[in-house]
């Protein structure tokens, strides 16, 4: 989507999700502010971006889910930054935060990677938990690159029984 209209490219091959929103281009200086989130855990940033995403979203679902990491890599982290943002914007929008997607297959780092390999490296990385079922879900996480991880999280939410699904980032790479 761009500007709310489809592109060339998801008129070709649709996304998984029904709507996506992004309140930011990936670009500097926000950029910065969600890698100093993300990688030093500087949550001060995470109301300012919650709060710039929630202020883009146009309608309301039934539950927002945040993007979950990998085991390994939350405890390596200590938090979860699609959580932290996703908690903040389900408060904003008084919906229900519900952890309702798990990670089940441990991936590399979708940024050490190129990009054409990174739609394999996580298929299957994702499972809908019973929560999901009939719901009107939004995923939550920061970025969106090549939409491969948003992907596999979204069709795991179709395949766990979700009515309608949105794909809320922060920033999305253009």
């Amino acid at each position: 989507m761009q500007g709310g209209v489809s592109c060339g490219k998801c008129l070709a091959r649709p996304p998984p999700w029904d709507r996506a929103c992004a309140a930011f281009a990936y670009a500097f200086p926000l950029d910065r502010l969600l890698v100093a989130m993300k990688y030093r855990g500087v949550f001060a940033y995470a109301d300012f971006l919650a709060d710039a995403l929630s202020q883009s979203i146009s309608h309301a679902p039934d539950i927002v889910v945040p993007l979950p990491l990998a085991p390994a890599r939350q405890r390596e982290r200590g938090f979860n930054q699609a959580a932290e943002i996703a908690r903040r914007v389900a408060s904003h929008l008084r919906v229900p935060l519900v952890a309702a997607l798990a990670r089940v297959r441990d991936t590399p780092a979708q940024a050490a990677l190129p990009w054409r390999e990174r739609g394999r490296n996580v298929r299957g990385a994702f499972a809908a938990l019973p929560a999901i079922q009939g719901k009107g879900v939004a995923i939550v996480d920061d970025v969106l690159t090549t939409g491969a991880t948003l992907r596999a999280a979204a069709r795991a939410a179709a395949a766990g029984g979700a009515c309608s699904i949105d794909v809320w980032v922060v920033a999305r790479t253009l």
